[in-house]
Formats: structure tokens, C-alpha cells, sequence
């Protein structure tokens, strides 16, 4: 075994005194970060990413950095130095990134929060607690462009939240460098807290391989890479004072709607919108929001749901739910704030300190949003006819290598004061960098039900529960994890996002980890196990997959996969079919301007939802990152899945009875930093021979959404928009062809 990956499985922080030299020698600068403290003013920082001030030729450096990737356990091939110092106001980090070839350093332009692994950048892992269950980081790329938000080893990064801090960079004939001012006003810490703050530091740069290179002894096993922080020392006498912001927004919209058979209508409006955030201390905040306008938000990306019962999961990505949404994220989707549909006010807590994360939601949310009622083999919907109240709250408490919570959530229509509740504990136990085990346990309560129109009203109280088990373990040689979840056909969680319940099932994954060989720096074997049963003992779905991953140059990555003789059921009165099916997929970084290429295939057996039949045919999916010019993002996505029958003697023909496309075109050009254009153009296509089905399908169906958007930042919060969006479907002989268009002016301005 390396030294290095025997002393960095001890115990973390410390160490036992046998011990103690080993630790000093062998692991990543053991005395951590030293901040160095600013007491002259007369010469303040400039933040113009040079670090040519005096005050960084008296900070220490810290430069001991590792390997990750392509190999991990070794000592970065590269020089990096990371300096601290902070005044009464502001952190400021500088890091400088040696590079022998800094002509090939890749510094393209990047909306916020839009920065991708084919791009030399550099991250700050800032954990005030000094807990390593999560931290606020902070991206910025050669270029200047930023993205920041929360990162957890449980759910990796959430680029939602927003801060509001400095950084520049410079590039120089030796590397490039970075200079980060953030305010302490932007970092939720607790000023009284014994625990020193910890960071970890993160270098990526993409040549003919990916390097991520860490300041701790991160590896490819782990899987707590916040156990690798190290500590910040020197940080005293830290402000904590109240802070507050106010943010009005106005925006002004004409739209037209015409439909086929009736009279094209116009409408146009003027609304203002207002965001409040108030910090009485470094750990607190209270938000608020009042008639919340979303209509600078980036489209879903289209996904393949034509062949599917179940409903399909989209991210939250409105800015006053994005806030502290981190901490809402627990082993089931318990909360998903795109249930609150149409909210018009909003008002959240949240706390952090090293002890406890707290977070309370609540918003009113205007009548007519639709309403998740899941079974075992469908997903049924119903609509809410009323405004109504959603609550959500979650508490998770700190305890060494373990943290503990509870998540509580409320849906009350206000008139009937009918409601679906849910209540159940949580846990993660990180037993170790490399062991992880954790669990949830939800029961629901729901006298909002569906009545024959669809409708939600007060009606009888049914209960449900819902379970969650995993647990996973890896090292340099194998990775093992199972999955158990128990979901009784009466749980319902309306604030929350569940496709499918009454049902049991287990999963499990066994890898076997070659290493290097050859060309590849990745052989893994590996082998997928699942059983499913409903609620009535029914099997649901039963298989085990063999395949192979494989990695080498250019980030590159592939899968091959048989799953054979797999079985599922679709209703609860069919038959179970058997499957085979070859899966395929690969990704590629080729270079500057094919920045990333990937594609998925499935081939093989194919169950038509609609016919209840198994046919023959494949899904395809694939994107694509091309970067034509630094200032030109260019990214198109495509997707197929079709299904060819077979022929029933006396019933129905052979041939193709189903085809379905989605495709997503996303460009920008960015004029400066600050300036740019988005186009984004999305197409949806469903076909079906209505000669190969036994009930009456829609032949053809289609859907189209084209979005143009300027967009100038000051800085965050204070942002003008100027948009179109443009968008139809039509289902003949089913829905008439139907097509919208809206133009909008937003200005957003933060006080």
C-alpha cells in the first residue's frame, strides 16, 4: 500500500502521537492555510488578478498540491500557490497557476455559473463550520468568468445560490492568476464557533488529458472529498453585523395567442416584483419575495416522455427558491420547490453554523398548478383548484461523521383546508473517506383528494410511508453499493417530487478497479443487480447487467452493458415481458473548440406503453459543447427513441409504430463580461402508425419553443433583459395548432 493512502485512511484531523511525524511528513501541509491579517490601509488591494501587491509577498504560501486526475496519489506535476489575507470587510484569495505552456491555457468566455471541466479554472471549497459536510465555492476561469454556489459530497455542486464578490484573473507568460475579494457579508458562518474554518482548493486545466489537481490528497475512491480540507489559521475578530439588500424588479410584457377555429387575442402587462434579504448575523438570513416574475429563466431542456407513464423530473432554476435549496435535499425528493407552481409571495429562513443547518419555506401559491398522484405502474395528475399555503422545513444536525435531520412538509388549500402533510427523520453516516451509509423514513398524511373531475377537494385521510436505505463503499481495487426503497401505494408528498410509489426494490452496483492498462488510465468491470416488486408482491421489474467502463486521453470515457433476459410489468393486470438490451455510451473532450462530445445508445427490446406489446428499437441520445470562437457557445442536444412491431395475425401489421425526436439548440455570443445574446430553439416530434394499435393514438404530434434573450449585468441584482419567445404545438385531429409570441423588457435592480 502507498504511504500516502495509508496515512490519508487515519482518522482525520488528528492523529495518534506514534504517528504524529509520519502525518507531518507525508500529508498535505499539515499546518493548513495561514491568513494573513491586513492592518495597513494605506495600500489596498487592487483587484486586477496580478498579485503584485505588497501585501501578498507577506502572506504565506501554500503550494503543496495532488493529483487526481488522470492518476491519482501523487504529487501535482504542476506548481500552485494559494495566499490568504483579510481585513475587517473582505477575504481575499490569490493563486497563482504555473503553466510551462501558457499558450495553451483555455480561458473562453462563460455566462455565471456556466463554466465546464474543458476549461482551466480554479475553485474555492470555503467550509466555515469546519464540519466537511458542505461549503460554499467559488469558480472563476482564466478568463474572469465566475460560478459559485454550494457543494456537498451527498449532492456535489448546486451552482443555484449567487454571491455577491470580486474576482479577477490575468494571464502571464508563466500561468495565470487569480484574485478573489469576497465579502464575510456573503459567507454564512458563526462568528462564535470554536472550529477553525477549512478550505480545499481545486485546479482544473484540460490538455491532452484532464488534470484536477486538489490542495488535500483527494482521490478517485473517495467519497468525501471535504475530508481532504485542510484549515484556515489567523482568521479572528471577524465582523458579524446585520446586513440587507432590497431588489425591485419590473418588467413589462405584449403577448399574442392564436388559435386555430377562434380569434387571435392580445394582452399586455406591467409587473413589479420585489426581493428582500435581511442577515441579523453571519449565520442567519431571512428572504422574502413578493409576485416574483421568472421570465428571464433559461428553458428545460426537452426530454423524451412519449413512451413513458411515469412524469419526469425538472430542476428548480427560479432565483428566490434557488437560496439555500441545498439544504432542502435529503435521500427522496421530499421537497421540490417546482411543485409550488404560480407562487405570488415567499418567505424563507435559513441558518447555518457548525452544529446545525436550518431552512423554512413558505409561499402561497395561486390556484391551478397541477398535482402529482402517483401509482405503481403510472403517474396520475390532478389539478388544484384552489390558492393554497406549501411549508416546507428541514433541520439537519452535525455530529461528527454523522448528521442527523428531519424534514417537515405542509400543502393546505386555503378554502377547504384539505392537505397532504409529511413528516420523517433522516441521516448520513460518513464512516470514512471511502464508506458512506445513509437513510430516510417518511410517513404522509392527505385529506386532499382527487375527486371524478380532477380536481383536488377535502375528502377521506389516507396514510403512507416511504423508506430509503444506501449505502456504498469503494478503494482503489473494487466500489460496492446497495439501494433500498419501500414506497406504499397510499404515500403522497404533494411538495415534493415522487413519479412512483407502492412498490419495493433493491439495486446494487460491484466494481472491479484495474487501473491503468495500456492506454487506458480506467479498466472497470462492473456488474447491476435490480429487483422490483409492487405493492401486491407482483414483480415489476427484475435484471442483472454486466458491462465495462473504460477512461484514457482527452477526458474521454465509454460504457458497453447487455442486459439480458431483463423482465417488467407495465399495469398491475399484464403480462411480465422479458428483454434483452445491448447499452452503449461514450465522452469525449477532443479539444478548444469541440470542447465535449457524448452520446448514449440503447438497442433491443422495447415495451410500446400504448399497446402494452414488446417491439424491437433503440434510444439515442447525444450533445455536444462547441466552442467555434471564445466569445461563441454552441451547444445542440438530439434524442430518438423508436419501436418497430411485429405483426398479430388477424389483429395488427408490422413495421414502425412509434417515433419520437427532441431537440434543444442553445447558443450564445457574448459581445464583453457583462453583454450577450442567447437563442435557444427547441423541437419536439411524436409519430405513431395508428394501424399497429388496438385503441384509438394521436398519429402525429408537435411542439416548438424559440427564446431569444439579451442580457447586461452590472453586477448581481442589477440586470436589464430584453426578450422574445416564441412557441406552438398541434395534435391534428386531437388539439388545434396553437402558437404564442412574447416580448419583454426586464430590469432588475439591487439596492
Amino acid at each position: 500500500m502507498p504511504i500516502l493512502t495509508f496515512v490519508k485512511r487515519l482518522t482525520r484531523p488528528s492523529c495518534s502521537i506514534a504517528l504524529s511525524l509520519l502525518c507531518n511528513i507525508n500529508y498535505a501541509a499539515p499546518a493548513g492555510f495561514q491568513a494573513y491579517p491586513i492592518t495597513d490601509k494605506t495600500q489596498p488591494i487592487q483587484v486586477d488578478g496580478k498579485l503584485d501587491e505588497a501585501i501578498w509577498a507577506k502572506a504565506a504560501a501554500f503550494d503543496t498540491f495532488y493529483q487526481t486526475q488522470p492518476v491519482d496519489q501523487q504529487k501535482a506535476h504542476l506548481k500552485t500557490e494559494v495566499r490568504l489575507a483579510y481585513d475587517e470587510k473582505y477575504l481575499y484569495v490569490g493563486i497563482k497557476a504555473y503553466d510551462d505552456k501558457a499558450a495553451l491555457i483555455r480561458a473562453p468566455f462563460a455566462r455565471r455559473d456556466k463554466i465546464s471541466i474543458d476549461q482551466d479554472f480554479v475553485a474555492l471549497y470555503i467550509d466555515a463550520s469546519g464540519s466537511h459536510k458542505s461549503s460554499q465555492v467559488f469558480y472563476v476561469n482564466a478568463r474572469g468568468a465566475i460560478m459559485d454556489g454550494m457543494y456537498s459530497d451527498m449532492t456535489g455542486d448546486d451552482t443555484a445560490p449567487d454571491y455577491d464578490y470580486q474576482v479577477a484573473t490575468a494571464i502571464q507568460d508563466d500561468g495565470w492568476s487569480a484574485e478573489y475579494r469576497i465579502p464575510f457579508s456573503e459567507i454564512a458562518y458563526d462568528k462564535n464557533a470554536d472550529k477553525p474554518w477549512s478550505l480545499l482548493v481545486l485546479r482544473n486545466m484540460m490538455r491532452d488529458q484532464r488534470y484536477r489537481m486538489y490542495s488535500g490528497g483527494v482521490t478517485r475512491a473517495a467519497s468525501c472529498n471535504l475530508c481532504f480540507s485542510d484549515e484556515i489559521h489567523g482568521l479572528k475578530n471577524l465582523p458579524s453585523g446585520m446586513n440587507w439588500s432590497i431588489t425591485p424588479q419590473i418588467v413589462s410584457r405584449r403577448s399574442r395567442d392564436e388559435q386555430s377555429g377562434t380569434p387571435a387575442s392580445s394582452a399586455s402587462s406591467n409587473q413589479l416584483s420585489l426581493d428582500m434579504k435581511f442577515r441579523p448575523d453571519s449565520a442567519t438570513t431571512f428572504d422574502a419575495t413578493i409576485r416574483p416574475d421568472f421570465s428571464q429563466i433559461e428553458l428545460d431542456a426537452p426530454q423524451l416522455s412519449g413512451n413513458t407513464r411515469f412524469s419526469i423530473f425538472v430542476s428548480e432554476k427560479r432565483p428566490f427558491f434557488l437560496e439555500g435549496a441545498d439544504m432542502l435535499k435529503t435521500p427522496m425528493n421530499v421537497i421540490s420547490t417546482r411543485s409550488i407552481s404560480n407562487p405570488d409571495a415567499g418567505l424563507r429562513y435559513t441558518r447555518r453554523d457548525g452544529e446545525r443547518d436550518i431552512s423554512i419555506l413558505t409561499a402561497r401559491d395561486i390556484a391551478g398548478g397541477l398535482v402529482l398522484l402517483p401509482n405503481s405502474y403510472y403517474t396520475g395528475l390532478a389539478t388544484r383548484s384552489e390558492d393554497s399555503i406549501a411549508t416546507d422545513a428541514r433541520a439537519n444536525f452535525h455530529f461528527g461523521s454523522l448528521s442527523a435531520g428531519a424534514v417537515l412538509t405542509d400543502r393546505t388549500l386555503s378554502q377547504s383546508k384539505a392537505y397532504n402533510r409529511v413528516f420523517g427523520p433522516d441521516f448520513i453516516w460518513q464512516r470514512n473517506e471511502n464508506e458512506m451509509l445513509r437513510g430516510q423514513l417518511l410517513v404522509s398524511q392527505t385529506t386532499a383528494q382527487a375527486n371524478a373531475d380532477g380536481n383536488l377537494v377535502a375528502g377521506a385521510s389516507t396514510r403512507g410511508h416511504a423508506a430509503h436505505l444506501e449505502w456504498s463503499r469503494g478503494n482503489d481495487s473494487w466500489a460496492m453499493s446497495a439501494t433500498y426503497k419501500d414506497l406504499s401505494k397510499d404515500f403522497r408528498a404533494d411538495n415534493g417530487f415522487f413519479s412512483q410509489t407502492g412498490f419495493r426494490s433493491v439495486n446494487a452496483e460491484l466494481v472491479k478497479k484495474f487501473g491503468r492498462n495500456g492506454i487506458f488510465h480506467e479498466v472497470n468491470p462492473y456488474l447491476q443487480l435490480e429487483y422490483k416488486r409492487d405493492s401486491l408482491g407482483n414483480i415489476m421489474g427484475r435484471s442483472l447487467i454486466p458491462g465495462i467502463r473504460v477512461a484514457s486521453h482527452y477526458d474521454s470515457s465509454a460504457y458497453l452493458a447487455f442486459s439480458p433476459a431483463s423482465q417488467s410489468r407495465v399495469s398491475e393486470t399484464g403480462e411480465v415481458f422479458s428483454s434483452n438490451k445491448l447499452l452503449a455510451g461514450f465522452g469525449v473532450s477532443p479539444g478548444r473548440q469541440v470542447a465535449r462530445v457524448s452520446a448514449d445508445l440503447t438497442l433491443g427490446d422495447v415495451i410500446d406503453i400504448d399497446s402494452n406489446r414488446l417491439g424491437r428499437g433503440g434510444t439515442m441520445s447525444s450533445s455536444a459543447k462547441l466552442r467555434l470562437h471564445d466569445r461563441f457557445e454552441l451547444e445542440p442536444n438530439f434524442a430518438i427513441n423508436w419501436i418497430n412491431q411485429t405483426a398479430i395475425p388477424g389483429l395488427t401489421q408490422s413495421g414502425r409504430a412509434y417515433t419520437e425526436t427532441a431537440f434543444q439548440l442553445n447558443s450564445v455570443l457574448h459581445f464583453s463580461s457583462q453583454d450577450n445574446l442567447r437563442l435557444i430553439y427547441q423541437r419536439g416530434h411524436v409519430w405513431r402508425n395508428p394501424a399497429l394499435y388496438q385503441k384509438a393514438v394521436a398519429a402525429d404530434s408537435e411542439r416548438h419553443i424559440s427564446s431569444l434573450v439579451y442580457t447586461h449585468t452590472e453586477s448581481l441584482g442589477r440586470v436589464a433583459y430584453l426578450g422574445w419567445t416564441r412557441s406552438g404545438n398541434e395534435t391534428p385531429g386531437l388539439t388545434a395548432k396553437r402558437q404564442q409570441n412574447e416580448v419583454f423588457v426586464k430590469l432588475s435592480w439591487r439596492i
